[in-house]
C-alpha cells in the first residue's frame, strides 16, 4: 500500500466508525461518559479491523514483524 492508499483506508476507517457512533449517541444512556464512550469506540474499531487471521494469531510470523516494526518505528 502506497502512502495515499495508507491515508485513505485510515481515513475511511475512522470515519465509517465515528458516522456509526454518531447515529447511535441518541439511544446511548445519559450516565455514560468518558469511559464507556472510549470503551465502545474500542469495541467498534475492533469489530471493524476484519484482521487477516494471520494477525489474529499472536505468535504468527506477520503479527510479529508487525510488533516489531511498531517498535522500531516508535508508532503508537
Amino acid at each position: 500500500m502506497n502512502l495515499e492508499e495508507r491515508k485513505r483506508f485510515i481515513t475511511e476507517l475512522c470515519n465509517n466508525v465515528r458516522d456509526e457512533l454518531l447515529k447511535a449517541a441518541d439511544r446511548m444512556p445519559d450516565a455514560w461518559d468518558g469511559h464507556e464512550l472510549r470503551q465502545i469506540l474500542t469495541d467498534r474499531f475492533t469489530e471493524s479491523s476484519n484482521m487477516s487471521d494471520p494477525m489474529r494469531n499472536k505468535r504468527g510470523r506477520r503479527r510479529r514483524d508487525y510488533e516489531n516494526e511498531k517498535l522500531v518505528s516508535n508508532l503508537p
